[in-house]
């Protein structure tokens, strides 16, 4: 299953996590997670001719989130920056892979034009 598909300069990134590319694992620190999960969907944009400020919406799944939300907010302020996405969050204590205790699951859409 792809991690994005692209469709008419629009790219949809689906069922995005913080694991690492290297060694499948997800960080035991939330804002390392956080920071992980911006650079696999950079990376994912690249390889489509993107880049972060092409995202126009974010769907975002925390495990926990009003523990979980300031971080993921303060990492999310720095790799935006002041371009705005729309964004929702909703909490669910039940996604990712059986076993696996991701605090971030991230939707994305973003138009190159």
């Amino acid at each position: 299953m792809p991690q994005a598909v692209e469709a008419g300069g629009w790219i949809f990134v689906s069922a995005l996590f913080g694991v690492s590319p290297a060694d499948r694992t997800i960080p035991d620190d939330a804002t390392a997670e956080a920071e992980q999960l911006f650079d696999n969907l950079e990376a994912i944009l690249a390889a489509a001719g993107a880049r972060l400020e092409h995202v126009v919406r974010v769907g975002l799944v925390m495990r926990n989130l009003q523990r979980d939300r300031p971080v993921f907010n303060e990492v999310w302020t720095r790799r935006f920056g002041g371009h705005l996405p729309a964004r929702s969050a909703i909490e669910s204590s039940d996604f990712g892979r059986p076993g696996e205790s991701a605090r971030y699951m991230v939707e994305a859409a973003a138009f190159r034009g």
